[in-house]
Formats: C-alpha cells, sequence, structure tokens
C-alpha cells in the first residue's frame, strides 16, 4: 500500500511540475540580444502576440560564452543580433537549434544557415564615414573605392578598429581577403593598413572620432545610421563601388528553450514584414528582408555587395587573427 501511495504521490508531483513549469513559460520568453533598443523591440512582440519578453543586453561573444556556460541549463530561450561567426559557432557546439520559419524564405540564401540553425534579421554593412572638411584642408578627395584609402596621401588619416575585438573590423580583413583574393588581399591590406596609425577595440569608435574631425576616413558598420545620428556633422557615407562588405545580425533558437512554441512565434515575427518595421525603428540597418528601408537607409539591391562565405572566414578567423597579428605587430 505505501508503495502505491509513493508511486501515485512521484507521478502527481511530476504532472504538477510539467504543467507548472508550461504555465510559467508559456506566455513569456527570455532573450539575449546584442541590438539596439531591445525594450523597443519587446515591448512591440508583447503587444502582436501577448507573450511577454525579458531580455539581456550583451555582445555576441558575451552571449556565446554565457551560452557555453549554461548549457547543461539554458536560462533562455532566443538570441538576437550580433555577429553571424559567433552563431557559426553556437551551432558547432550545439548551443542553438534549427528552425525554419516560414518567413525566412523573404531572407537571401546568404544571410541564413541552409538548415534553419540562425537567420537574418538585417544586415550590418561596412562603409567609409569621411569628414569633408578634414578632407578639404588636407588636399583629400573623398575616396570611392577601396583601392583609394590605400593611397600614401591617406597616411595616419584612415582609423579603424581591432580585428579581435570588432566584428567589423574582422569583416574588413576577411572581406578584402573574399575580394582580392589572399595574397593580393594581404598585399593590400598592407598598404592600407600603413595608413592607419592605431586600432580601436570598439568597433563604434572610429566613427565617433571621424565625426569629431580627428580623422578624415573611418572604417565603419553602418555609416548611414552615424550621418542620422548626427546630422550637423560634415560627413558623407560612402559604399565602396569596387565591393560591398556585409555580415547578417541572425536570430536563433537556443538549445533547451523551455518555450519552443513562444520561440518559433518570436523567430516568425522578427522576419515578418510588421517585425521588420520595428527591427529598423530600433536600429537603421539594411533589411535581410524585401521590405523596403527607412529613410537614409541604404537598399540591399543598390549596394554592390561581396560574396562573402560567412562559414569560410568564421571557421578561419583564429588563422587570419594569427597573420593579421604576424604582419602588423605595432598594431595590436
Amino acid at each position: 500500500m505505501i508503495k502505491r501511495i509513493s508511486i501515485f504521490t512521484l507521478t502527481i508531483t511530476v504532472l504538477i511540475s510539467s504543467m507548472s513549469g508550461a504555465f510559467a513559460d508559456e506566455g513569456k520568453l527570455n532573450m539575449y540580444v546584442a541590438y539596439g533598443k531591445p525594450e523597443l523591440i519587446a515591448s512591440a512582440f508583447e503587444k502582436a502576440t501577448g507573450i511577454k519578453v525579458e531580455f539581456l543586453p550583451m555582445s555576441s561573444g558575451e552571449v556565446l560564452t554565457r551560452l557555453k556556460a549554461e548549457s547543461a541549463n539554458p536560462r533562455t530561450d532566443i538570441w538576437l543580433g550580433g555577429g553571424s561567426d559567433a552563431f557559426i559557432q553556437a551551432k558547432a557546439d550545439g548551443l542553438i537549434v534549427p528552425y525554419l520559419s516560414p518567413n525566412s524564405e523573404r531572407v537571401n540564401q546568404a544571410f541564413r544557415d541552409p538548415e534553419g540553425y540562425w537567420t537574418a534579421v538585417s544586415l550590418v554593412v561596412v562603409g567609409l564615414l569621411v569628414n569633408t572638411d578634414r578632407a578639404q584642408s588636407r588636399g583629400l578627395a573623398v575616396p570611392s573605392k577601396w583601392e583609394d584609402l590605400a593611397d600614401g596621401a591617406f597616411k595616419d588619416e584612415v582609423i579603424s578598429s581591432n580585428p579581435r575585438t570588432s566584428g567589423t573590423a574582422y569583416t574588413t580583413v576577411s572581406g578584402i581577403l573574399q575580394l582580392f583574393g589572399e595574397k593580393e588581399g594581404w598585399s593590400y591590406l598592407d598598404r592600407l593598413y600603413g595608413n592607419i596609425p592605431f586600432l580601436e577595440k570598439s568597433g563604434s569608435t572610429p566613427g565617433t572620432k571621424t565625426v569629431q574631425g580627428e580623422f578624415t576616413v573611418g572604417l565603419v558598420p553602418d555609416p548611414h545610421s552615424i550621418k542620422m545620428n548626427n546630422p550637423d556633422a560634415t560627413v558623407v557615407t560612402v559604399f565602396p563601388e569596387d565591393g560591398v562588405l556585409a555580415w547578417p545580425s541572425p536570430v536563433a533558437i537556443v538549445a533547451g528553450t523551455k518555450n519552443m512554441e513562444g520561440a518559433k512565434k518570436f523567430v516568425d515575427w522578427s522576419l515578418s514584414p510588421e517585425g521588420q518595421k520595428v527591427l529598423m525603428e530600433a536600429s537603421p540597418r539594411v533589411p535581410a528582408t524585401d521590405i523596403e528601408p527607412s529613410s537614409g537607409v541604404p537598399s540591399l539591391k543598390d549596394l554592390n555587395l561581396v560574396p562573402y562565405d560567412h562559414l569560410k572566414w568564421g571557421e578561419a578567423r583564429d588563422s587570419v587573427l594569427e597573420e593579421f597579428g604576424s604582419r602588423y605587430p605595432h598594431l595590436n
């Protein structure tokens, strides 16, 4: 009799625990986010679906580190934003799970994992921010292509971030290798980095220093966004005519999520026209879908995008950075 009661009690306890977990998670999502204005995104999604989102902002590198540490007991459901190289690593480490949203077909195949482990919600475009006042005072023409920046006339007039710490800078280095080929690419980078006196840790700092007139050209993410946020600054944006570098900013479902249905709804929403408009309001980036971009943001079809192999350069990251360090030890 005692054995029967114990089994009955255990069964009821398990059922109650399962039901409690379901009820606790049904109307809530947890999200690690490396994207602008997460409070706006969370509020809009809750309004559209009734599902509350609790979020924790951090860089994509920090997300990756946290997911590894929490892999035995995941504490989040969604990962939004950051560099695709981190998502590629997360896939290899078994930290995210595949989901092919019906809306993923609206995203170019180059900007989504073929198995659905991650899908871009927007694109971060690497461009040039040029301070026209400083250029004029130094007799420099506004550059229109990558080759212009390697001219000796731009000695100490170009500022960039460090590819070891900045996704923008790593995309620039690896994208140049993709564009010109590795042999010619490194030869070009030798000349380009000969014009760069030092490297910044953050990808956003070169834009700030260019706006302030400390440099003529900054290699920056989304230069149009910097221009929009500094309407009175004497700066112009340039997307090199010989090839524009861009990397996807994805969304993914975390392995071990306690709310798979809610997580799928978030992915669907983020790729829908409604969700895409909210994401563009949160951060004025080039949309990953066919939706019209916000005013001042370039359209994907107007950019001469380099066919960047995200998987190749994600896997080659360590070797590329090792070569970079050996070539430019004075910049490390």
